[in-house]
């Protein structure tokens, strides 16, 4: 049965209620339209590829292709990390925060021409902080030269490894550092889960040739759909 949950965080930057619908049965799709809750300033919903879309009278627009994929652990994987790289403290928050608002460009809300740039780069810097700040099983840091140069931040839950973010500065792309970092992770969590999964858009072509590169193998794609009375942040 479809259901409505609220999502808090969205809210709570977005500047008024955000929901998630939670669609079962590609039946329900026909009346898509009365699930939405009257004060929602944004609804999103997340469908298998192989569905139908809503009918374009509901209002809900097609925003991304998620790609999902999984790794299975492996003996090898217990390698040292790259000296540059530790674990997390509060501390790095914000220096979290600015690269995330600098290189997310691809996310479903910088995908949504209803949302502001603005507004969705805001979402990726708190996601950032909070990935510092308790959010995460696990941030692995790449430092350098007394600065921070990127991140991955890692959920653990039922021997499954979550890559939840992951950036690298606009500065220091191009050198190896995401790789590093998922490798970091990789070596942490060996041991501990039996598989990693990751995700991105279909349109972030250079971040799923790395993902493939590392021993990823796409799972399942699904297409994202917003529905939005009214612009958000473009006044």
């Amino acid at each position: 049965m479809a259901s409505q949950v609220k999502q808090a965080f969205d809210t709570s930057i977005l500047g008024g209620p955000v929901y998630r619908l939670e669609i079962t049965s590609e039946s329900e799709l026909s009346d898509i339209r009365a699930l939405v809750p009257d004060d929602a300033i944004l609804v999103s919903v997340r469908l298998p590829v192989a569905w139908s879309k809503p009918a374009e009278e509901s209002g809900f627009r097609e925003i991304e292709t998620l790609v999902q994929l999984k790794r299975d652990f492996a003996e090898d994987d217990r390698q040292p990390s790259a000296s540059n790289i530790r674990p997390s403290n509060p501390k790095d928050g914000d220096f979290c925060s600015v690269i995330a608002e600098a290189v997310f460009h691809s996310d479903r809300y910088h995908a949504d021409p209803m949302v502001s740039e603005k507004v969705a780069s805001r979402v990726k810097a708190a996601w950032a902080q909070n990935e510092v700040n308790g959010r995460t099983d696990k941030t692995f840091i790449w430092e350098e030269s007394g600065g921070i140069a990127g991140f991955n931040g890692c959920l653990l839950q039922n021997r499954i490894m979550t890559v939840d973010l992951i950036a690298v500065s606009q500065a220091h792309q191009g050198r190896g550092i995401g790789a590093a970092l998922i490798k970091a992770a990789f070596s942490h969590y060996a041991g501990l889960a039996d598989c990693a999964l990751i995700a991105t858009q279909d349109s972030n072509t250079g971040a799923l040739a790395l993902y493939r590169k590392l021993g990823f193998v796409e799972t399942a794609r699904f297409r994202t759909f917003h529905y939005v009375p009214a612009p958000i942040g473009l006044h």
